[in-house]
Order: C-alpha cells, then sequence, then structure tokens
C-alpha cells in the first residue's frame, strides 16, 4: 500500500511517493527543496530540480551534499516544453528515459522537485496538466520515483489547489484538504474519501490517460454518505466494464447494496 494522508514535512520521502506541496513564494519553495532532494541524494538517488528560472543559490546548497553528476537541474520549459501543454504520454517517455539511465548508471531511482505553477495557469494547461498527474502516479506507483508537485500561493488559487490536491496520495498538512483522493495503488486506481460526480468525472479521464490499471477501487471507510449522482456515476463506471470495488463501514454498504438495484456484474461491495 502506498504512503497517502497529510504530511507536515516533506523529508522521509521515499520511492513511489508523490506529494502535492503548496508554498508561498520562492524562498518558501527552495526551503522546501533543498532537504528534500538532499534527502533524495543521500539515499542515492538522481534529483532533479525544476522551476521557472531555477534559484543557482539552490542548486549550490545541493551540490555540496551531491555527488557530481546526480543533479539536474532544469527549466520547467526544458523539460515539460515551451509551450506549457504537456502531452502526457511524451512526457512519461521523458521521466522514463531518465530513471533508464539514472538506473544504469548506479543510482537508485529518481527523486524530482519541481514548481509547477506556471502549468496551471489557464484552463488549457490545466486540462493537460490532470493528465498528466494520473500518468505521472502511476508511474511512480509503479517505479523507483519519489516526486513533489510545488505549486505557489500567490499564482495558484485555492480552487485549483484543491482541485490538484485531490488527484495526490500526499499533501502537505498546510494545503487544501480535498474531500476525496485519487491515485494508483497496487495495479487499481484507489478513490478514497466521499466522491462526487467530478471525483468519477476524474476516475473516468485518469483510466483514459494510464489505462493499465485493473480496477477502481472506492474507499468509503472515513465517509459518512455517498451522493445518489456519484453512486450512478460509479455503476456507470462498471456497466461500461470497468471492475469497481466499493468498500466501507458494513452499515453504509449494507445500505448501498441494497438500494443499488439489479446486480451489475463489474460492481462489487464489501463491508467491514
Amino acid at each position: 500500500m502506498r504512503t497517502n494522508g497529510a504530511r507536515v514535512s516533506p523529508l522521509r520521502a521515499r520511492p513511489h511517493d508523490h506529494l502535492i506541496w503548496t508554498f508561498d513564494g520562492p524562498a518558501a519553495f527552495a526551503a522546501v527543496v533543498v532537504p528534500f532532494l538532499a534527502e533524495g541524494s543521500a539515499r542515492g538517488e538522481f534529483v532533479m530540480y525544476l522551476a521557472d528560472d531555477p534559484d543557482p543559490s539552490v542548486a549550490r546548497r545541493l551540490g555540496r551534499t551531491a555527488a557530481p553528476g546526480a543533479i539536474q537541474v532544469a527549466s520547467i520549459a526544458e523539460v515539460y516544453g515551451a509551450s506549457g501543454i504537456v502531452d502526457a504520454r511524451v512526457q512519461r517517455a521523458v521521466f522514463a528515459s531518465v530513471l533508464a539511465d539514472s538506473l544504469a548508471g548506479g543510482f537508485a531511482g529518481i527523486r524530482v522537485a519541481a514548481d509547477n505553477s506556471a502549468l496551471v495557469a489557464d484552463d488549457d494547461r490545466r486540462s493537460a496538466w490532470l493528465r498528466w498527474e494520473f500518468v505521472a502516479d502511476e508511474f511512480a506507483a509503479g517505479n523507483p520515483v519519489a516526486g513533489l508537485c510545488g505549486y505557489d500561493v500567490r499564482r495558484v488559487g485555492p480552487g485549483v489547489l484543491g482541485h490538484l490536491a485531490s488527484v495526490h496520495p500526499l499533501r502537505s498538512a498546510a494545503g487544501p484538504a480535498p474531500a476525496y483522493r485519487i491515485y494508483s495503488d497496487g495495479g487499481a486506481l484507489m478513490l478514497v474519501g466521499e466522491p462526487d460526480l467530478i471525483a468519477v468525472a476524474k476516475i473516468r479521464v485518469a483510466l483514459d490517460a494510464a489505462p493499465g490499471r485493473t480496477g477502481v477501487v472506492v474507499d468509503l471507510a472515513a465517509a459518512r454518505s455517498i451522493t445518489e449522482t456519484a453512486m450512478s456515476g460509479l455503476r456507470g463506471l462498471a456497466e461500461s466494464g470497468i471492475e469497481v470495488t466499493i468498500r466501507g463501514t458494513r452499515a453504509l454498504i449494507a445500505l448501498l447494496s441494497e438500494s443499488a438495484g439489479d446486480p451489475i456484474a463489474n460492481l462489487r461491495f464489501v463491508g467491514g
């Protein structure tokens, strides 16, 4: 099971961790990036520091703790493209190549810290970025990769930050607390929390962007209820051929299964 939930510090990150981290201005991001990436260097990971205009002082501080050739410092445009509209499949290939080269070079994996604020600046960029977040999370889940996605509260509004927090297994405790989180785990797509119809729409985007998963698991253990529109959306996923497992307390699952109507082959209810 992947690590998930809220963190007060980005430290103690491990392979497969995927964090969203909110910060207030470039200096605050530097204060997060240096220890996060230095920890990766100490673990034998190849580390990447990405920003619109990378701070030279951050690179110098990282260089004091990392071996030669163990750090890549690059602009967001260099890694994600000048347009800012990310092609998720192309981007996966980019990071897969970095990972392959790193492993071949004797590194334990890769660790990335990026200020992605510019990549969610408008609707087109946000739509493309959402797809990439799902692909990036699936990539991290299956490989020795740790990633910190940074967003500057001076540049990204609270509504967008909440939307982004919902597609990361880990978040900064100081950032928005979404009603649900969607992420890859054990080959399946997990939805943890109280879903709504927008959450179901995000599941469809995730499955389309990274289709190799075995199914969808909806964990309602901490939920008190689920809306009828969300249940209708989940039934629609099952009717389309996607394996959907809904699990939660015995009382809630009994209520949901009783009101679900005729059984659907790909929809399972598990109470415990």
